[in-house]
């Protein structure tokens, strides 16, 4: 009897944990998506100033355009970025790439997004700023039970004070620990986030009601 009653326990508690991933996992992926991009383009803009990269400047700018124009102009988009990419030219290699990912992340492909973040995570001539953001992006685009621990593992070395993308990093160290099941696990992480009046706000508000979620 107390073998039934654990396994019906673990099961109520597996549910639960999936109930949370599919409310929450996606919309904390969705709104860090918006701020780590913004985040990279301000990375780059300030590589373009540097460099004086005028041409190339005006090159993203218009293939940010052809992306604003939606779906019918994507194969333009995408082809203007691997124009882009393919100069070599610095922190725009990281931006095409990146720009690229939202695009295929948008048309319902994280699949190929993944592929064009591991371009920059893998590209050692690329700034560690853009290679550990691509880190957290493909957490995000790729975050489930079957991928949380190889995932975490590649986040902790980026989920230290001094890494600018800290905060990024430990949120989705939470939300694969929620992903695998490990709620426990995910509850302290959640609990310092929301309690870090450093953190920014949206972050803070986002751990506070998953914490909420999680001891209900």
């Amino acid at each position: 009897m107390v073998d039934i009653f654990q396994e019906v326990e673990e099961d109520l508690r597996r549910e639960r944990t999936e109930k949370l991933w599919r409310k929450y996992g996606k919309f904390v992926i969705a709104v860090a998506a918006v701020v780590v991009l913004g985040v990279a383009g301000r990375e780059g803009w300030k590589s373009y100033e540097e460099t004086s990269r005028i041409e190339n400047g005006t090159r993203f700018a218009n293939a940010l355009e052809l992306v604003a124009e939606g779906p019918d102009r994507q194969d333009a988009a995408l082809a203007a970025l691997d124009g882009i990419i393919a100069d070599g030219k610095g922190g725009f290699v990281a931006l095409g790439h990146f720009q690229k990912a939202a695009v295929y992340v948008n048309a319902g492909d994280p699949g190929q997004a993944v592929t064009e973040l591991e371009a920059i995570a893998g590209n050692s001539s690329l700034d560690k700023v853009f290679r550990d953001l691509a880190v957290v992006q493909i957490a995000m685009n790729s975050a489930d039970a079957s991928t949380a621990d190889a995932l975490i593992a590649r986040l902790k070395p980026i989920a230290v004070p001094e890494n600018v993308w800290y905060y990024s990093a430990r949120e989705m160290i939470a939300v694969l620990e929620i992903a695998a099941g490990r709620i426990e696990a995910a509850k302290p992480l959640l609990t310092e986030l929301a309690d870090d009046s450093a953190a920014p706000a949206g972050l803070r508000s986002r751990a506070t009601e998953i914490l909420r979620a999680i001891e209900a």
